[in-house]
């Protein structure tokens, strides 16, 4: 199937428990209807990707005008390596790039390599520097 023949749409809220299933799949966890109705609600922009009506991508961005993130870009394993995950990120960046945002970052976790290099593509940077609150620390 062809990056083509998926469905891309922008329509916020989507179903918790088609986004949990797809969460789900990429080894995240559930977070539940109440968590996704606050994450769908704080989201500047989310993307879907669908097979009929299976939900197979997303990615979303936090934004406050000045700094902005990329969050949650997943592709469900069974459809990885199809272009969706790529399709996602141009329509992200394609929305970011004539904002006057001081930043716009990501999180790229070390556990997957083929992170960093997949993010590379659309212009971001391996930085060393950041911050994890720990509250029990």
């Amino acid at each position: 199937m062809a990056v083509t023949e998926f469905q891309f749409r922008t329509e916020n809220p989507v179903p918790a428990e088609k986004l949990d299933d797809l969460i789900e799949a990429v080894g995240w966890g559930r977070r539940g209807a109440d968590a996704w109705d606050r994450i769908c609600a704080l989201s500047s922009l989310l993307i879907t990707a669908w097979d009929r009506e299976r939900l197979v991508g997303m990615g979303r961005i936090l934004e406050d005008g000045t700094m902005c993130m990329v969050y949650d870009v997943a592709v469900h394993p069974a459809y990885q390596s199809r272009g969706i995950g790529t399709e996602i990120m141009k329509r992200i960046v394609g929305q970011l790039k004539n904002r006057p945002y001081q930043s716009i970052g990501l999180f790229a976790w070390n556990r997957n390599p083929v992170n960093v290099p997949f993010y590379e593509k659309f212009g971001f940077r391996k930085i060393n520097f950041g911050m994890k609150f720990e509250p029990d620390s």
